[in-house]
């Protein structure tokens, strides 16, 4: 029998809660804002890399039969014999799958899986944030003037305006508005948690 995708949901809230926990450290230890945006940076990159581990460990045990701690279990498109077999035919020959692509998991999940589910809907309904992590994620590990002028146009979609030496980090660290002490970080890790846990119920 597959691992349970119970543990699959654990890991992911595991890493976000200690991935939190760190910036939550670090903000009162005294440093530089700087260096406080740096770790953010770093610890919002451990998030995305979970939710991508998150996809891929759900999907191969679905694609296996495994359920969902609810009883869930989706209708297979596809029935290979065990995980390994399902990795091979999920990454088709590529030395690596990605997941960071709302729209590549949508599909993917389409040719696995009836109507797509659980993930089409779920993903679905969160693209643009998915997507808008993802810019967020670019721009932290790579420095090219791709994801800068991307990354820009976002800041701006989001603000209202251009903001001179804006980093990952301090956007991240930015309250959602003048009402609230959410930041955008903490609604970005909300919409991870919830879409999580409609494809793991």
């Amino acid at each position: 029998m597959p691992a349970s995708l119970s543990h699959v949901l654990q890991e992911l809230a595991r890493q976000i809660d200690s991935s939190q926990n760190l910036i939550a450290r670090v903000k009162d230890l005294g440093i530089t804002r700087i260096q406080v945006e740096i770790v953010t940076e770093l610890a919002f990159l451990r998030i995305f890399i979970a939710w991508e581990n998150f996809l891929e460990e759900s999907f191969i045990r679905y694609s296996v039969g495994a359920e969902s701690p609810s009883g869930y279990r989706p209708n297979r498109l596809i029935e290979p014999g065990n995980m390994g077999h399902a990795l091979e035919l999920i990454s088709s020959g590529r030395e690596y799958t990605k997941w960071n692509s709302a729209c590549e998991v949508i599909s993917r999940a389409e040719a696995y899986f009836r109507d797509g589910e659980p993930f089409k809907n779920a993903i679905q309904g969160a693209t643009t944030d998915l997507n808008d992590m993802n810019t967020i994620r670019n721009r932290i590990a790579h420095k090219s003037p791709i994801s800068k002028g991307k990354f820009n146009d976002f800041v701006r979609r989001k603000l209202g305006y251009g903001r001179r030496g804006m980093t990952p980090g301090r956007f991240l660290l930015t309250p959602l508005n003048s009402l609230s002490a959410d930041t955008f970080l903490d609604y970005y890790v909300n919409i991870i948690r919830t879409t999580g846990r409609i494809i793991v119920p």
